[in-house]
């Protein structure tokens, strides 16, 4: 009886002291740029200023990624615009083409998600069943012309043609092993239709295409609706896309299209997104799928993906590479800080750094979780904690007992709604507090060698 008095007693007073604090001690900041006070002691997230809103420009940034330069590349779906930053916020010229983003019927696009992968391809999806691409290096070199046929060799019989590129044969040639290209016969053109075609914004998969529904045997691709998009690291040629509708992930490959001239001389194939395979279907236990959002791959081809329906928010597999193969699941329940039940609350992104560390936007919540490489929980960002050394009096009829005791006070609040994340090689943590329309970072406090500040 003396015991479960003072249970409830002690729970009590925990109760008093938290509302005691967060009334009294823990005012949040008055101005967005002024970070919180954050308690000594044990390694923590630490803001850094200066934040980057509406005065750069930002309506309502929803995504990132950054590129392999260290650009980052921020999707702004009412803005219609995909912003180009330097690592410390400035401003990146030359990237005009992604300001007011359009279909080829001048239709406006709104992106949603954005990722760029090694060849410098800045693809963009906007919740529709396509991918866009823009490539950065064909911008900054200049496209000098395209190749209008060419001559090729086969590899075992030494059989010689020449193809008209864009027809049939060129496709079934381009993207076979058993034919190679004579470079000293290819016949380019410069015309500035075509040419100006592939510096734009373009589209680069279209899932309703004949091509794309027929390969796709088990659902209707036309209804696919794309929620998240990760490219492969290194030089694999595929990427991944979480298709809401059907409760899926999507691996799209690359095919040769277009052979191409730089203005530096440097000859190179543009590609095209073909359907490829499901890789995880729709279901309710590790490695399946229900209401996908984000999705990452990290540097060994593991994809991440964050998911708002039952009953995993998080997930990590090993992705099959064949419709004939499984994914397995890496994390499961019961053995991975990561897959515990009602941990996340609407997560709706999700990054992995170099170290395979796992962030997690958690969205409803207002903060940032991260994990280690097991899937073992970290600490949180976007969050202010003070340690608060109190005393409690624990009251059992005329015996009074204290109890010295420390608590660990959490105030959320300054991140309204962390809708996106990512982070760079030097460990910082970018994320997209959507509704405040600004970017925010943070980094850990024994990391601040660096200067990560700022201006425009």
């Amino acid at each position: 009886m003396l015991l479960n008095k003072i249970k409830l007693l002690t729970i009590l007073g925990i109760l008093l002291l938290l509302i005691s604090a967060c009334l009294e001690m823990m005012p949040l900041p008055s101005d967005i740029n002024e970070p919180p006070d954050f308690s000594a002691g044990d390694t923590t997230y630490l803001l850094q200023n200066p934040i980057w809103d509406e005065s750069w420009g930002f309506q309502s940034p929803i995504e990132m990624s950054i590129a392999p330069d260290g650009h980052i590349f921020i999707a702004d779906s009412i803005a219609h615009r995909i912003f180009a930053l330097e690592q410390d916020g400035t401003i990146l010229e030359g990237f005009d083409a992604l300001s007011n983003l359009t279909d080829k019927d001048g239709n406006s696009l709104s992106p949603i998600d954005v990722d760029i992968d090694g060849k410098m391809n800045v693809f963009f999806i906007d919740g529709s069943r396509k991918v866009f691409r823009w490539n950065q290096l064909w911008n900054d070199l200049g496209i000098d012309s395209i190749a209008i046929s060419a001559t090729f060799i086969n590899n075992t019989s030494e059989e010689i043609v020449t193809v008209s590129s864009g027809s049939d044969e060129w496709q079934q040639i381009t993207n076979s092993l058993e034919w190679h290209l004579d470079m000293d016969n290819v016949f380019w053109s410069s015309d500035e239709s075509t040419i100006d075609s592939l510096l734009v914004p373009h589209l680069f998969f279209d899932a309703s295409t004949p091509e794309n529904d027929y390969a796709d045997f088990y659902y209707a691709s036309p209804l696919s609706k794309y929620s998240g998009l990760s490219t492969a690291k290194g030089e694999d040629s595929f990427i991944y896309l979480t298709d809401s509708y059907f409760n899926r992930l999507v691996r799209v490959n690359f095919l040769r299209s277009n052979l191409i001239k730089l203005e530096s001389d440097n000859v190179v194939w543009t590609h095209r997104g073909v359907f490829g395979h499901t890789v995880a279907d729709s279901g309710t236990g590790a490695g399946t799928i229900n209401d996908p959002v984000g999705v990452d791959v990290d540097f060994a081809g593991n994809v991440y993906y964050a998911q708002t329906g039952n009953w995993f928010s998080i997930h990590k597999i090993i992705p099959s590479s064949s419709p004939a193969s499984s994914s397995s699941s890496v994390f499961q329940p019961g053995e991975n800080d990561i897959m515990d039940l009602f941990r996340f609350s609407n997560p709706l992104d999700i990054a992995v750094d170099r170290k395979q560390f796992i962030y997690v936007a958690n969205t409803d919540s207002k903060e940032i979780q991260v994990f280690d490489s097991d899937g073992k929980f970290f600490k949180k960002a976007g969050i202010t904690t003070m340690t608060v050394d109190t005393t409690l009096l624990i009251i059992d009829g005329t015996d009074t007992v204290a109890v010295d005791t420390f608590l660990t006070i959490e105030i959320k609040g300054f991140l309204s709604s962390p809708r996106s994340i990512t982070v760079d090689d030097r460990d910082v943590i970018y994320i997209c507090d959507t509704p405040n329309s600004r970017i925010v970072r943070y980094r850990l406090s024994n990391t601040l060698d660096e200067n990560v500040t700022g201006e425009k």
